[in-house]
């Protein structure tokens, strides 16, 4: 199932397709959101961006597959699909993949920001090894610092974004 964030339009001028401006927050949640089996995409001409599953890039590849054998919300899923399997690079950018965030450097930078270096010293102790999501978890709860923690990640993901619309010529807002 695919997921749009945004409804900006891209502007013609002289007959030339310009990049729309896109959503910032919408790249935010786009990188929150991506997961090992979702992946999102910026619509260069319209600044939507738009999710998709493993699957639905799996079924698009496949030339035999039926678009009225599936249910609504599947076939315009494929079409999503197809029109990015033919435009990815151009008209489709990938955002970073869960992977190219990097939470737990995110993670570690934020334990060295805390006033209270013997706090610092637990959350960076907690990230290491088996366990270390779970275990930051539960020491941002033990030592109250959900809101530090939201906004600091918030801050680092708005950053990224930024950095990513830079790289790939984009505007924002």
């Amino acid at each position: 199932m695919w997921i749009l964030l945004a409804a900006a339009r891209g502007a013609k001028l002289g007959g030339a397709c310009m990049a729309a401006e896109v959503k910032l927050d919408d790249i935010i949640e786009g990188l929150e959101l991506a997961d090992d089996l979702t992946s999102f995409y910026v619509d260069v001409e319209t600044g939507e961006v738009c999710s998709l599953t493993e699957d639905d890039l799996l079924l698009a590849d496949r030339e035999e597959t039926a678009r009225e054998d599936r249910p609504a919300w599947q076939r315009e899923a494929l079409e999503l699909a197809r029109r990015v399997r033919q435009g990815e690079g151009t008209r489709y950018l990938a955002l970073p993949s869960k992977f190219d965030v990097h939470e737990w450097a995110i993670m570690d930078r934020f334990s060295q920001t805390l006033d209270d270096a013997d706090v610092g010293n637990d959350l960076r102790g907690g990230i290491r090894g088996a366990g270390a999501f779970r275990m930051f978890k539960r020491l941002l709860s033990e030592y109250d610092l959900w809101d530090a923690w939201n906004r600091f990640k918030q801050d680092e993901l708005r950053q990224l974004a930024v950095e990513w619309c830079k790289a790939h010529g984009l505007t924002y807002r």
